[in-house]
């Protein structure tokens, strides 16, 4: 059986003076002392201490076969030692002590390290859950924004090609108009002279006119064709800059995320749940958008529809309250000629009939005045029929034109309006799929920076382990060491 002395050394100065206890082995009867484990010492607090006895087995049958005397020798020697020893065991315990202590306090600072780290996890969390937050929130912001912006240019374009139609027909009109009156006063200064040439004249302008008509139309088609050409050219394009605006964003927004990330501390993985229920969230929210956009769309082009309708009924109106008025005043006119006309006539009459016994020669001269008054009457009257004709087909043709023109304009509506819903339907999905490749961009470098960092800590906690493990390794050896000089000494 070994052995075991227990020494009392004490750590404060002041209890430094104290006589020392040693505690001497029975020399016949050998007992087992139960070993106790040492708690750690508060400071200022006296400290046993065990320390192994090797070699000490083979001591004792040779204490048996001794002598008394030989025993005390060995106690005195003994008692010497054990004061040496004393002295380099409060030294050690010293050292212990601090060892322990400087142990507890990096155990201390793991814990508290660890508790930064998941102070800095959660709120590391806290700030991504915000920032996807804050992305949701600018995401249907900036859709608006889009909206907003595409409706605006929509509509300085449509406002554009209706003021360049308005100004290409108002000027069709007036060289119309220009090139009628002076037909019409080409006509009039020659009517006296060609009135049996003007029924084939009135046939072969009637011909002209139709192939005028037509050379109207083809123009238009041409018109029109052209139109649609630059509203195709320009779409492309618009499309061309928006697809060029949104990579260029695209693009930002990646850079600054990695940069974000870079700078930022490394995130956990947000469960899979949450992002499934997120991206499922996400996509209802779309879908609502999209609903909602639609509808407002639908109601913005039946507003517009309606407005323009009820523009064109009042220009109608206006049309025909100003052709009523200039009627008016047409039969007025007559009236007023014919009245006078009258008039003259029966004061010639009159002049006639006093003058008829004395000048019977003056009155076959007035008569001969009276039939080319007939004459220029009748040239009058049939002047003014023409001229009444004239603007009658004029009127009808100008009726005719805007029955086109509002024809025209519906049927450029229907087909904007079907080119805006696939352009906003292409965008959308454009946008979704975008969205779905940036999410799951997002989540592989995530996985990916967690597992990263999952090795790492594990490395690192290897390192410490091992660390720990050989300062244990070194501290037990120099201990051994030490106790197999005390024995030796």
């Amino acid at each position: 059986m070994s052995q075991q002395r227990t020494l009392q050394v004490t750590l404060a100065p002041a209890l430094s003076k104290e006589p020392l206890k040693p505690v001497s082995p029975p020399t016949n009867i050998q007992q087992e002392q139960v070993k106790e484990p040492t708690p750690l010492p508060a400071p200022h607090q006296k400290v046993p201490l065990e320390v192994p006895g090797k070699g000490v087995p083979e001591k004792e049958g040779e204490l048996q076969q001794q002598e008394p005397q030989q025993q005390e020798q060995q106690q005195q020697q003994q008692q010497q030692q054990q004061q040496q020893q004393q002295q380099q065991e409060s030294k050690e315990q010293e050292k212990h002590v601090e060892q322990q202590q400087q142990q507890q306090g990096s155990q201390e600072q793991e814990k508290h390290v660890e508790q930064q780290q998941q102070q800095q996890e959660s709120q590391e969390q806290e700030k991504h859950v915000e920032q996807q937050q804050q992305q949701q929130q600018q995401e249907p912001q900036e859709k608006e924004k889009h909206v907003e912006q595409q409706q605006q240019q929509e509509s300085q374009e449509k406002e554009k090609h209706v003021e360049q139609q308005q100004q290409q027909e108002s000027q069709e009109k007036e060289k119309h108009v220009e090139q009628q009156q002076q037909q019409e006063s080409q006509e009039q200064e020659k009517h006296v002279e060609q009135q049996q040439q003007q029924e084939s004249q009135e046939k072969e302008k009637h011909v002209e006119q139709q192939q005028q008509q037509q050379q109207e139309s083809q123009e238009q088609e041409k018109h029109v064709e052209q139109q649609q050409q630059q509203e195709s050219q320009e779409k492309e394009k618009h499309v061309e800059q928006q697809q060029q605006q949104q990579e260029s964003q695209e693009q930002e927004k990646h850079v600054e995320q990695q940069q974000q990330q870079e700078s930022q501390e490394k995130e956990k993985h947000v469960e899979q749940q949450q992002q499934q229920q997120e991206s499922q969230e996400q996509e209802k929210h779309v879908e609502q958008q999209q609903q909602q956009e639609s509808q407002e769309k639908e109601k913005h082009v039946e507003q517009q529809q309606q407005q323009e309708s009820q523009e064109q009924e009042k220009h109608v109106e206006q049309q025909q309250q100003q052709e009523s008025q200039e009627q008016e005043k047409h039969v007025e006119q007559q009236q007023q000629q014919e009245s006078q006309e009258q008039e003259k006539h029966v004061e010639q009459q009159q002049q006639q009939e006093s003058q008829e016994q004395e000048k019977h020669v003056e009155q076959q001269q007035q008569q001969q005045q009276e039939s080319q008054e007939q004459e220029k009457h009748v040239e009058q009257q049939q002047q003014q029929e023409s001229q009444e004709k004239e603007k009658h087909v004029e009127q009808q043709q100008q009726q005719q034109e805007s029955q086109e023109q509002e024809k025209h304009v519906e049927q450029q509506q229907q087909q904007e309006s079907q080119e805006k819903e696939k352009h906003v339907e292409q965008q959308q999905q454009q946008e979704s799929q975008e969205q779905e490749k940036h999410v799951e961009q997002q989540q592989k470098q995530q996985e990916s920076q967690e597992k990263e960092q999952h090795v790492k800590q594990l490395e690192q906690k290897k390192v410490l382990g091992q660390r720990l493990d050989q300062e244990l390794a070194k501290k037990d050896e120099q201990l051994e060491k030490k106790g197999e000089q005390l024995l030796e000494q």
